[in-house]
């Protein structure tokens, strides 16, 4: 399933934006830059393999929503999609990830250290573009940002945290990713709100429904690393699974089952050494426990979170059929 087609029409602002936060500085970082965000491979040359822009587009529909030019909120979006990279970048690194979105992760091209200074980089550009902005709602959207960052940052300490921990519980897993994804998609809709020059009410309001539209995302995000289409999804489906990352059907089957080979599975050392699984094995126990229709369900509930938030903004006048739609493309996308 495809994002709703008006849900793409602000796609040029952001991408214009995004070459403009990057048309100056050191060239070797500027041409990383250029691959991370799809706009090159890896020899320079042209190319499309640049993520969704989520957040970007989030931020500037809800400019939209308010009722004002989306190019006011173009500042908060380039600066979310910038710190969105950042935590790619880092997150590859740490987590050993060879392949995003197809094709070589950027510590794979230029090696892990450079690849820590271009996120340091990335991470840079990402708060310079609320710095450097004027309007009056700028020092809250800064505000949320970093927020956000602080939250995102816990939020993989503790995913990490996870891989070696002796048990986790749904709830500290939903914590988790309320703060390494939901925090920063939050963040973009109330940085939408705040430059748009929305009330607190109404940033707090928008914020609180990125945020619960971020936790509908990792889940069903989750439920494709374990049963999606690596064709689709630009990713293996089984490298969680060789990591023994703690995802939601993970956790949610281990809680289900008693102790026999999932379990010690997970138990062992993250050296992709097996104790006679192989992943494909490992996803049908989880599918058998009922972690696929748990994930799947799960992540409808949440998306319904989501739109119910969107209550409290329509009531204080805003339009949010744009923003309604989203919450069924997260829940159905197959990417």
């Amino acid at each position: 399933m495809t994002a709703p087609e008006n849900f793409q029409r602000f796609l040029p602002l952001v991408e214009q934006g995004l070459r403009r936060a990057l048309a100056n500085g050191p060239d070797e970082l500027l041409r990383a830059s250029r691959y991370v965000l799809g706009w090159e491979d890896a020899s320079g040359r042209p190319s499309s393999g640049g993520g969704k822009r989520l957040r970007p587009l989030i931020c500037l529909e809800v400019a939209a929503a308010i009722g004002v030019a989306p190019e006011r909120a173009l500042p908060g979006a380039v600066a979310v999609e910038l710190i969105h990279n950042f935590s790619l970048v880092h997150d590859d690194i740490q987590d050993g990830d060879a392949i995003r979105h197809g094709r070589p992760t950027a510590w794979k091209v230029i090696g892990q250290p450079q690849a820590i200074n271009l996120g340091n980089f990335l991470y840079a550009r990402g708060i310079g573009q609320l710095t450097d902005c004027s309007l009056p709602g700028a020092p809250a959207a800064l505000r949320l940002l970093v927020d956000a960052i602080e939250r995102m940052v816990e939020g993989q300490w503790s995913d990490i945290a996870f891989e070696t921990a002796a048990q986790v519980t749904e709830q500290e897993y939903l914590a988790m990713v309320a703060g390494k994804t939901g925090a920063l998609l939050g963040a973009a809709a109330g940085i939408g709100s705040a430059l748009a020059g929305a009330d607190t009410r109404s940033v707090e309001a928008f914020r609180r429904w990125g945020e619960l539209l971020g936790l509908a995302f990792q889940v069903r995000d989750d439920y494709l690393g374990t049963w999606g289409d690596p064709d689709a999804t630009g990713k293996s489906a089984s490298s969680d699974i060789v990591r023994r990352k703690r995802t939601l059907p993970v956790v949610y089957a281990l809680a289900a089952g008693e102790t026999d080979a999932l379990s010690a599975y997970y138990a062992e050392k993250n050296d992709g050494r097996s104790s006679g699984l192989t992943p494909e094995a490992v996803a049908e126990i989880l599918a058998t426990r009922g972690a696929r229709e748990h994930t799947d369900a799960l992540a409808r509930r949440l998306a319904a979170d989501a739109d119910d938030a969107l209550y409290t903004v329509a009531e204080l006048g805003h339009d949010t059929t744009t923003l309604r739609a989203l919450a069924a493309f997260i829940v159905e996308r197959d990417r």
